[in-house]
């Protein structure tokens, strides 16, 4: 009985941390998503242009907004 109180308590810190650490460990093992299915995008992912003012008949349409230029950027 060399050990006193505090002694017992910092191992038994440790020994926790441990523990908590390896089930953490076993937690975190993920698996690898194997399903190479067809999926994922659409099949209609095409390019489609986008519409103008002259498209939509009888409707007048605000200009489309244009990209700000910096004169000097630095």
């Amino acid at each position: 009985m060399t050990e006193d109180i505090a002694q017992k308590e910092r191992r038994l810190a440790k020994e926790l941390a441990q523990v908590r650490s390896k089930r953490a460990a076993e937690d975190r093992n993920t698996t690898k998503n194997r399903d190479y299915s067809v999926g994922g995008l659409p099949p209609d992912t095409s390019h489609k242009p986008s519409r103008g003012s002259a498209d939509t008949p009888d409707v007048v349409q605000l200009p489309v907004k244009k990209r700000r230029k910096t004169e000097n950027k630095w």
